[in-house]
């Protein structure tokens, strides 16, 4: 449906009348500003109103609808199958119609990528500003944590905090503590007793040796930092 061809259409038959837009508007329950947009192309009457239009006017709907006058009946055919496709269409194709006609397709698409470079931009500098933020700051524990068979051997922890404070403990036995700092994105640097050691994270696990120098798998059990039958005052002693 084209708006600017109903509208003058519409105007038209307004004209033959001998309305004003204020009168055709009281007829339609309507103001004169509504009645100004619909025959500029700005606006499109509801079914409703193009239905009490055509009665105001002695036209058919589907008059209304092509913008024009219809001669004869397979020109009346035409229009009411066009008018029909025209209804049946989505609302979203309709839209993206519109956006292609007028240009807005490729500025919407331009304005998207302006929100996500800007976006990624706060995002960098918030991490370079904090971070931590960026980290796997939280706790992280052994697959005996949660899946012992033995009731009597408990798993180990891991817990890096955001004062980059490094802690590992058994329940009821503090390990070892230290500090931490990124090196990478999947590399942790600890450092206790004055040594240093890396520690892998790939996805939800953790990977650090142990006392052996055995390599063991932690699990992401928390993004809080949090301790289990044991404190971090424990780790001074």
């Amino acid at each position: 449906m084209d708006q600017v061809k109903i509208g003058a259409f519409i105007a038209q038959l307004r004209r033959e009348r001998g309305w004003t837009q204020e009168e055709l508007g009281e007829r339609l329950g309507v103001t004169n500003k509504t009645v100004s947009r619909w025959e500029n192309g700005n606006y499109m009457p509801s079914i409703e109103l193009l239905a009490l239009m055509g009665r105001e006017f002695d036209v058919s709907l589907n008059e209304l609808l092509e913008g024009r006058r219809l001669d004869n009946e397979a020109e009346f055919r035409a229009a009411a199958d066009k008018n029909l496709a025209s209804a049946m269409e989505s609302r979203l194709d309709r839209f993206w119609k519109w956006m292609e006609r007028y240009g807005a397709y490729a500025a919407v698409i331009f304005l998207l990528c302006c929100i996500i470079g800007v976006l990624s931009a706060v995002l960098y500098y918030n991490r370079l500003a904090y971070p931590h933020d960026a980290l796997p700051v939280g706790t992280w524990g052994t697959a005996y944590t949660h899946f012992a068979d033995d009731l009597t051997k408990y798993g180990e922890y891991i817990v890096l905090d955001r004062d980059g404070r490094y802690y590992r403990y058994r329940q009821f036995e503090p390990l070892e503590q230290g500090l931490w700092e990124a090196w990478d994105p999947s590399i942790i640097r600890v450092t206790v007793g004055g040594k240093h050691r890396d520690v892998v994270i790939k996805r939800s696990t953790l990977y650090a040796s142990n006392e052996e120098g055995v390599l063991e798998e932690f699990r992401r059990l928390s993004d809080v930092p949090s301790f289990i039958n044991v404190s971090p005052e424990e780790f001074e002693k």
